[in-house]
């Protein structure tokens, strides 16, 4: 599959089959985000694979985020490693950026080994930190849902298709 066909045809999947994703495509999927770039190749990143039956159930009963997902990814970024622009005295910090760089590269390979995702940022990351007792310079930036998707129920949204046209989008300068 080309990439922009494969960039198209991901979606926000939200009900998945009770299949377990395979180890093999576990493990393909933590090297794409592995070799994924990261600011000053620092790699300061934990991906926290939460797919024991256990697990689930305290991700779950913490936020809705998690679906039925047979597997999730928790993706965190070390505050103490991630990189700091001081020169430019704009406090920014890199970690969350590389984060969401190593999850887009996970659910990229997801979809072009036929799993679907969801890329979810909708919880409270404290609660979801103290509940999986993560170490205090870990900080959760996105969780990733991943599993084989419900045919009926897990399709696209009907706001799936909608985009801007470029022109809304770029301007030249």
């Amino acid at each position: 599959m080309k990439f922009l066909e494969l960039v198209q045809s991901r979606y926000s999947c939200r009900k998945f089959l009770e299949k377990e994703v395979e180890e093999e495509k576990l493990q393909q999927i933590l090297e794409a985000g592995r070799l994924s770039p990261t600011a000053l190749n620092r790699q300061p990143l934990k991906i926290y694979a939460i797919k024991s039956t256990e697990a689930l159930k305290k991700l779950r009963a913490i936020t809705k985020m998690a679906y039925n997902a047979p597997l999730v990814l928790m993706v965190c970024y070390n505050i103490h490693e991630s990189y700091k622009p001081i020169t430019y005295n704009d406090d920014h910090d890199c970690g969350d950026m590389d984060a969401s760089i190593v999850a887009t590269s996970m659910m990229m390979e997801a979809t072009e080994l036929g799993l679907a995702t969801l890329w979810a940022r909708g919880f409270n990351a404290l609660e979801v930190s103290r509940a999986f007792d993560l170490p205090e310079n870990l900080k959760l930036s996105c969780l990733l849902d991943i599993g084989y998707p419900d045919p009926v129920e897990g399709i696209p949204s009907p706001r799936h298709g909608v985009r801007k046209n470029l022109e809304e989008l770029v301007e030249y300068l």
